[in-house]
């Protein structure tokens, strides 16, 4: 399904009459005596196949007994199809490598394209190119070309024979979190008596390098982990794993929302697992800074190769052939993977590597994303990159503590592989008298793997550390608390416990491909819930942190600034409370003047274990800019007793033997507070804004506050939507306000409030 076709029909177009495009579609075929079919795309892990009909156990992880597929097995045609006209000569796959000089600030450009001929003659002609960007002095390229009866040709223009190529101070292209991502744009055509093609493309100027560290933290890894630098400087990658619809329906509007999601979470990073969709969407991402991530898929056919036929071995090229080409211009485009779970053989892995070369692909190559093997020497061969998990859900001292392989390094695959949405999203797809007790209408929706297909690990924490549920409201409660503690503590983490260690953590999943328990940070519906809103605070690029008492002998906690943002930042001040369940202040703790360089960490401050007259307490932290300004606001809840999930043997499971839970359950009984809330709006551009205040007039904290922007009094909340924040916390007598954006033509009319401990609220906006 990879493999890109294109031919030359002018011969029966009947010109002035309707034409017909008719295609006839094989589904792949499964291969006789092996488990496995054809090169194409499939949903394994994703999906609970025993209850779409397909006949096997949810404890079955072999997939030998089944072919999980989707009903249509992925058949037909699932990217656009395009009647182009063109004179004798064509031009494809266009395409400016730049090789950067930091020292002296200068870009060597380097420009390809293929050529056709599609006449029964030679044809001669002009190549002539024009590299324009607003503010910059254009550049003019021609050359003449000649090419024989239906000779397909590469043109190259290089900077040695074309000095004007060579760019002094280039606009350079950044990741967002980084800079600002500046495209040039070229424009192509081949003139013979007359212009019979032109192209068009955008491309930027940018260095991506690949390296690996030295790894002293875990030396067993020989080699070291993988990371990239961008333009020279250092890249800490905290991204997502993206994936289109479950059918590929193609909704340009519904990958222009995601990608708003993603920054506004402050995702810098996103990675395909195969299933790779629409060019519409990497154009967006060019366009907004977004760096991505390509490569083929775990589970199926494209990893086993003892199996591969010769048509397989020229299927897989033909597809990486297509798709290279087709992702080689774009400059959000960094990395691409010539497998994912296991590693080619060195006969395949040579035919890929030489493909990517004779392509001109200039980004960074990575053979797998998870094998650990070793050569017939006991050489180690991998990556630098793992695919270590957890693939269920963990406490926030666990990635902190530094004991566990997958919370450090490079990992391209970390998660929650159950992720209970919010309310309003599970009542669009479970049926209401299916919503409690958990039951087999819920499992159709959960993943493949065991405890995941059951939603097994998800019960088992919110039991252990929240207590067991009563009702569908309270279990729901519940999981956002937990979603958010697991997703704030993964992304603060790659970021807090610094560059030295960790280079790249990828959450599994970023969206969720059909409605859905399988992991995620934006549901099928996009409403954002906890584990939404935990990934934000989490991914904040200036932020303060609070390591749970993670390290050493536990008996300290560290209170860590770290900084992401594209340069130094001076003169911070950092202030942190604790407060008991009561909403009483036990400590309060100030440091000034703080200097936190670019990607790096400053721990500015330890604070003791407190007394136990509280099981629960809260721990707030607040960063503050040079002129007082907050910057950051962090409210971590946390128990007398620790957790310690002990030595860890599965990444699939949440395991009933972890040596010690946190006791959560006092959070149950907490003292009522009254909130006060208020909310306006005005119209800005086409966006309508909405300012929601909250005051908190009691003597108690009103903990873990939602506020929702919806069109009737008792309505859905509007989505997509933009909040700065939400599941807020308001300390006894302050005022927090909340943001929120609506940008599609509903009118906002009314804001609802629920919280942990606080009556639920409706009023209307004025």
């Amino acid at each position: 399904m990879y493999a890109a076709h294109e031919f030359n029909v002018t011969q029966w177009i009947k010109k002035g009459s309707e034409n017909v495009l008719a295609v006839r579609v094989t589904p792949e075929q499964k291969i006789q005596n092996v488990n496995g079919v054809e090169l194409a795309d499939s949903w394994f892990d994703w999906i609970n196949w025993k209850y779409l009909g397909y006949n096997a156990s949810p404890n079955d992880t072999s997939y030998g007994s089944i072919t999980p597929f989707v009903p249509d097995r992925n058949a037909g045609i699932w990217k656009p199809v395009y009647l182009r006209l063109t004179g004798s000569v064509s031009i494809n796959h266009t395409l400016v490598n730049s090789e950067l000089s930091l020292n002296d600030s200068v870009a060597r450009l380097t420009v390809f394209t293929d050529m056709h001929n599609l006449s029964a003659q030679p044809v001669s002609g002009i190549l002539k190119g024009n590299i324009s960007r607003k503010g910059k002095t254009s550049i003019y390229i021609e050359q003449s070309v000649k090419l024989v009866l239906g000779e397909d040709l590469e043109v190259e223009f290089t900077p040695e024979k074309y000095p004007q190529l060579i760019v002094k101070n280039p606009d350079l292209w950044w990741p967002y979190t980084m800079g600002t991502p500046e495209l040039y744009s070229l424009h192509l055509e081949f003139e013979q008596a007359k212009v019979s093609d032109i192209a068009n493309i955008r491309f930027g100027i940018r260095s991506i390098t690949q390296h690996r560290d030295n790894n002293e933290k875990f030396p067993q890894l020989e080699g070291g982990n993988f990371y990239l630098k961008v333009n020279g400087r250092d890249f800490l990658v905290r991204g997502g794993n993206y994936t289109p619809d479950l059918l590929y329906r193609y909704d340009p509007e519904r990958e222009a929302d995601i990608l708003r999601y993603v920054k506004d979470l402050g995702i810098n990073f996103l990675r395909w697992e195969s299933k790779i969709s629409s060019e519409h969407i990497i154009e967006m991402a060019d366009e907004q800074g977004i760096p991505l991530m390509f490569g083929w898929m775990c589970c199926n056919q494209w990893e086993k190769w003892d199996q591969w036929n010769d048509e397989c071995h020229c299927v897989a090229l033909q597809s990486l052939q297509s798709q290279i080409r087709m992702l080689r211009h774009h400059a959000s485009v960094f990395i691409w993977s010539n497998a994912s779970d296991g590693r080619p053989p060195e006969s395949t892995l040579q035919k890929y590597n030489q493909t990517l070369t004779e392509l001109h692909w200039k980004n960074a190559v990575v053979n797998t994303v998870a094998a650990f093997t070793k050569d017939a020497g006991g050489k180690l061969l991998w990556d630098g990159i793992r695919m270590q998990g957890p693939y269920c859900w963990r406490p926030p001292s666990s990635w902190f503590s530094g004991k566990y392989l997958g919370t450090c390094g490079s990992t391209v695959e970390q998660g929650d592989n159950e992720q209970i949405p919010t309310l309003e999203s599970l009542r669009k797809f479970i049926p209401k008298n299916k919503l409690w007790p958990i039951n087999d209408t819920w499992y159709m929706h959960a993943g493949a793997w065991p405890a995941n297909c059951s939603l097994g690990n998800i019960q088992l924490a919110l039991e252990k550390r929240y207590g067991p549920s009563t009702n569908i409201e309270d279990f729901v409660r519940k999981a956002q608390l937990a979603h958010y503690e697991n997703a704030r503590a993964q992304f603060e983490s790659f970021a807090a416990c610094g560059w030295a260690s960790h280079k790249m953590t990828v959450y599994w999943m970023l969206n969720s491909h059909w409605p859905s328990f399988y992991g995620n940070l934006i549901d099928y519906y996009m409403s954002p819930g906890g584990v939404y809103f935990g990934a934000k605070k989490g991914l904040r690029p200036l932020s303060i942190v609070f390591d749970s008492f993670a390290t050493g002998d536990n008996n300290k906690a560290n209170i860590i600034v770290f900084n992401q943002t594209p340069g130094d930042v001076h003169g911070l001040h950092v202030r942190v409370r604790v407060y008991d369940l009561e909403g009483k202040i036990q400590d309060d703790r100030s440091v000034d003047d703080i200097t936190v360089s670019y990607n790096g960490i400053v721990q500015v401050m330890s604070l003791p274990r407190y007394p136990e007259s509280s099981p629960v307490f809260f721990v707030r932290c607040q960063l503050f800019d040079e002129n007082g300004k907050l910057i950051v606001e962090n409210t971590y809840w946390k128990s007398q007793k620790d957790d310690d999930v002990g030595p860890l043997k599965n990444d699939y499971y949440t395991s009933l033997q972890q040596e010690k839970w946190s006791d959560m359950t006092a959070l149950n009984t907490m003292p009522a507070a009254n909130v006060e809330m208020e909310a306006q709006q005005k119209m800005v551009g086409k966006e309508n804004h909405v300012r929601i205040r909250l005051r908190n007039p009691s003597e108690h904290i009103a903990f873990f506050e939602r506020a929702t922007i919806s069109a009737t009094k008792d309505g859905n909340e509007i989505l997509p939507i933009e909040y700065n924040d939400n599941y807020v916390t308001v300390f006894p007598g302050e005022t927090v306000e909340i943001h929120g954006i609506v940008r599609k033509g509903v009118e906002p009319r009314w804001v609802k409030l629920e919280g942990y401990n606080t009556a639920a609220v409706s009023l209307p906006i004025k």
